[in-house]
């Protein structure tokens, strides 16, 4: 079933320390929280020691975590992420940076081999949620061979947990790099996790993604969380439920 997009307008909102919802914004503008979205934050090794207890006891609902990069490095404070997010109650899930090439002379191999390294790292279960291939580099592939690319790396994680990953991109990065195509959202890639700060309504690229629309906003790069020392990346879900994004089967569990 294809995903709702919600726009909402609403008024810039700026705070330097965490309100009594315990969330904040530091300079940034987006939809007030708790107006209309689930909130949730995405992290990595760049936020260090999360006190997750304390995020738990905030608005967020959800988390995004890196688990992995390339096929060669893992996000130190990955497994723990995971553990004490689920133990907090957040909806969970693991995002993979991609560092697409075209090593040993094929874009499909790479691709390939990269979403077995996250595969293999990421441990999603059937509880989590989809997982997410971040798009921000192009290795030096033009924009056919990316576009493949990234359909291989979508495919293989697809062939191997029977969900569809969702792609998280900005706007401008997906119109220069990969032309604007609509292939990964004809083939079915219909969850766009879209990256556009200090706006109130982001853009959403492929023509919003061949009419679905956004389903993940990350809207800033600085909000201000509690149990969250420095400013974390803030998204908002604009379906009816984190249910329709939730892993039901892995066939991992099954290997």
């Amino acid at each position: 079933m294809a995903l709702a997009a919600v726009f909402l307008l609403a008024s810039p909102a700026a705070a330097s320390e965490p309100s009594s919802s315990g969330v904040g914004i530091a300079g940034a503008q987006g939809p007030l929280a708790g107006v209309g979205f689930q909130s949730g934050i995405d992290v990595s090794h760049w936020q260090g020691y999360i006190d997750w207890r304390k995020v738990g006891r905030t608005t967020i609902d959800f988390a995004i975590a890196k688990a992995t990069e390339g096929t060669y490095f893992v996000d130190g404070y990955y497994h723990r992420n995971k553990q004490r997010a689920e133990a907090a109650g957040l909806h969970f899930t693991a995002y993979h940076f991609a560092n697409p090439s075209r090593r040993n002379g094929s874009v499909y191999v790479d691709a390939r081999r990269e979403a077995d390294w996250f595969l293999q790292h990421a441990d999603l279960e059937a509880r989590n949620l989809v997982p997410a291939l971040d798009l921000e580099r192009t290795g030096g592939l033009g924009r056919d061979a990316l576009r493949r690319w990234t359909l291989a790396w979508l495919g293989r994680v697809e062939a191997r947990l029977d969900v569809k990953p969702m792609i998280y991109t900005s706007p401008s990065f997906w119109a220069n790099h990969l032309g604007n195509t609509q292939a990964a959202a004809r083939q079915g890639y219909e969850v766009l996790w879209v990256a556009h700060w200090r706006t109130h309504r982001p853009w959403v690229p492929a023509r919003r993604w061949n009419g679905h629309g956004w389903t993940l906003w990350q809207w800033t790069d600085c909000g201000r969380v509690s149990g969250i020392r420095s400013c974390v990346d803030r998204d908002y879900f604009g379906g009816d439920s984190l249910a329709e994004l939730t892993i039901r089967e892995s066939r991992l569990q099954r290997r």
